[in-house]
């Protein structure tokens, strides 16, 4: 893949989104579920592959050098990453398969994390939620922005009639 000032563009926004989202918004409590604000963006890697993949890592990176769970976030990004590339691979046929294999990876981790740093406030269901409800807002705005024009399918425009020959 060459390095085009779009793609810079793409892994620009999106490493900002992350970080900005999850370190000024910090983590938005409802109850036991903790949405993290930039895994709502996790299923756009479905269009804009690999610059939105580095982005969304490299955000998180950043972002994780403030977690309350110390030096054992730092890691989240591996497990992010793997997650990513199902959503980018498995996007080809559904983004909901890569979704799902996204939530599955970073739950588990995340319960593990939580599990080693605050033993009593583990809960694999609550992990479960927490990335599903992110995923899910994520997914909706996918769908929404698959329909806009640069995004739709080529496949979609009428085919040219031949014209009469001339005799």
């Amino acid at each position: 893949m060459r390095l085009t000032s779009t793609h810079f563009g793409i892994f620009v926004i999106f490493a900002a989104v992350y970080t900005a989202g999850t370190l000024g918004l910090g983590r938005i409590a409802f109850g036991d579920v903790m949405l993290k604000p930039g895994e709502v963006y996790s299923p756009l890697v479905a269009l804009f592959g690999w610059p939105a993949i580095i982005g969304l890592v490299s955000g998180q990176l950043i972002a994780n050098t403030a977690s309350p769970y110390g030096p054992l976030d730092l890691l989240s990004p591996l497990f992010s990453l793997i997650g990513l590339l199902a959503i980018k691979y498995l996007g080809r046929y559904t983004v909901l398969a890569g979704s799902a294999v996204y939530v599955a990876i970073t739950s588990v981790w995340l319960y593990i994390m939580v599990s080693i740093a605050r033993p009593a406030s583990a809960s694999i269901l609550s992990a479960f939620l927490s990335q599903g409800a992110a995923v899910i807002i994520g997914i909706v705005i996918y769908y929404i922005i698959r329909n806009l024009e640069p995004f739709r399918k080529r496949s979609q425009q009428p085919e040219k009639v031949a014209e009469p020959a001339h005799i």
